[in-house]
């Protein structure tokens, strides 16, 4: 009886991981926000978000 669930749960699994990629400025975003947590202590995601903006900007179509 489960077994017709298999391939909904695979598919919801496979775009699940899908949307979970960072991008290239995501990436160095956390490096950044690491380092700054490495010297100061303090948890921050400041460059990490502005990182996602980027990688959005970059994937939005071009108004020109």
């Amino acid at each position: 009886m489960l077994r017709k669930y298999i391939p909904l749960a695979l598919t919801v699994s496979a775009l699940a991981l899908a949307g979970c990629t960072d991008g290239d400025a995501e990436n160095a975003g956390e490096e950044v926000d690491a380092a700054i947590e490495d010297v100061t202590g303090e948890d921050s995601d400041t460059f990490e978000e502005a990182g996602e903006e980027v990688d959005d900007a970059a994937e939005e179509p071009s108004l020109n």
